[in-house]
């Protein structure tokens, strides 16, 4: 997970796999605002979460 909390620097809040076969992550974020991120996945290939809060611009965006 990549975003405006983290700088976008891939690797600071990576996914791990979980027994269910899906990939989870947990970021404390501060409160209080808006915070845009995306995924990157193997080969450069950046997505969104499409049950984040919002859409900012090409970005995801979750209200904290």
């Amino acid at each position: 997970m990549v975003g405006d909390f983290n700088d976008w620097h891939p690797g600071v809040h990576a996914l791990t796999p979980r027994k269910d076969g899906n990939r989870a992550v947990t970021a404390e974020l501060p409160t209080g605002r808006s915070h845009s991120f995306r995924y990157l996945a193997a080969g450069d290939h950046w997505f969104n979460d499409d049950t984040a809060d919002d859409q900012d611009g090409p970005n995801s965006l979750i209200h904290a």
